[in-house]
């Protein structure tokens, strides 16, 4: 009998700090994910090696690829609050690092996520902190009106807009370390960039982000951002998807199936099955790109596909991938950061793998880009084929 595995919506590079892993990396601390940073979409809406996404490849041949694998590591070590100094102009989406110089790239297409505030402005942004610090203060800016896409961000481009002490860290739903940073949106409309400064106060060190952004104009359209389908990778065909949906007390609302077929088992393809069968079928959430119009629309764009809750309601929700094999073993990505030396997963191409002995192991729960069992340019680094 098959096992019902969730499907973390958005995968994580670094799961397990605590190992020692084979080859060394920067140590890395975090990056906005609501709304979603540049670079967090960069490194992990495809291969960092092979960048289909015209900027995100820009980036990688004005920059390098180990930009996108050190994603959460954008920082200023001797800022200490005196940013304009540390971060020059034009430099700002580059936290002013020459090591992330490709990300300030000024381009008219960098992909945006709607920002989509309530009724009375608010908006909680959401940054993944992979390594917490003691905090001295957030500082949030948005894109003035008339700014250029096409020239790398300014200090005379953006507008303080929200300021905040020490918030909380808290666990997400997919057990990730957060701050969840409360703010009130100005009614801004189109095309934006939201540039976000998080000082340390326990260190002068501080750490940028920039999320490209379309905005609504402060036009209230009845829905509730609360997460979003990464499709981390494909899916075998026969998979059955399932999406299950919680109200604020956890209690279970709904659950939505679809089984993948041969033709929808691509990233691309697999959450539009799914948006269209829970927009047909859920009168709470929706799943897909916000028009101006107020209706949500799926998309083929990988990690576009944005959860809706109606009415402004914070609910919560899970996918679980079944495989087709009838065997017991998690899907690939399913369950990814808990992956220890022996676990067993399916691939994407059906087959199983096991996760290597410690050291090694560590690789299992990295970027599915590079450590996919059997696709990733690295996956043999990882895991063993059985």
């Amino acid at each position: 009998m098959n096992r019902s595995v969730r499907l973390p919506l958005v995968v994580l590079g670094s799961a397990l700090l605590s190992l020692s892993f084979p080859a060394t990396r920067a140590f890395a601390h975090g990056t906005m994910i609501v709304p979603e940073s540049r670079i967090h979409r960069c490194a992990f809406d495809g291969s960092i090696e092979n960048p289909q996404d015209p900027a995100c490849r820009a980036a990688v041949e004005a920059g390098g690829k180990q930009a996108l694998y050190d994603w959460n590591g954008m920082r200023q070590a001797s800022a200490d609050g005196h940013h304009r100094d540390v971060i020059a102009d034009g430099q700002l989406c580059s936290g002013g690092n020459p090591d992330f110089a490709g990300l300030a790239l000024g381009r008219d297409d960098w992909r945006t996520t709607p920002l989509v505030p309530a009724a009375d402005g608010s908006f909680e942004l959401v940054f993944h902190a992979t390594a917490p610090h003691a905090t001295r203060d957030w500082q949030i800016y948005v894109t003035r009106d008339g700014w250029d896409a096409n020239e790398p961000l300014g200090w005379d481009d953006v507008d303080p807009f929200c300021t905040s002490g020490p918030v909380p860290l808290t666990t997400d739903a997919e057990g990730r370390q957060v701050y969840r940073i409360p703010c009130t949106i100005p009614p801004r409309s189109g095309r934006h960039v939201i540039f976000a400064i998080w000082q340390r106060s326990d260190s002068p060190e501080a750490f940028y982000s920039c999320s490209d952004v379309q905005m609504s104009g402060g036009v209230d359209l009845g829905w509730k951002q609360i997460g979003r389908i990464a499709a981390p990778s494909p899916l075998a065909a026969r998979s059955t998807v399932t999406f299950r949906l919680f109200d604020e007390t956890g209690a279970d609302l709904e659950q939505i199936r679809v089984k993948i077929k041969q033709g929808d088992r691509t990233r691309a393809r697999w959450p539009v099955a799914l948006a269209k069968a829970v927009n047909a079928q859920s009168q709470l959430v929706h799943i897909g790109v916000l028009q101006q119009s107020g209706d949500v629309v799926p998309t083929r764009t990988i990690g576009g596909n944005l959860v809706y809750a109606a009415n402004g309601r914070s609910l919560r929700f899970e996918v679980d991938v079944t495989g087709p094999g009838g065997g017991d073993e998690p899907v690939y990505p399913a369950g990814i950061g808990t992956y220890g030396p022996g676990t067993v997963v399916r691939g994407s191409d059906g087959r199983l793998y096991e996760c290597r002995p410690f050291p090694a192991s560590g690789w299992c729960n990295q970027a599915p880009a590079a450590y996919a069992p059997g696709t990733g340019w690295a996956w043999g680094d990882a895991w063993i084929a059985r």
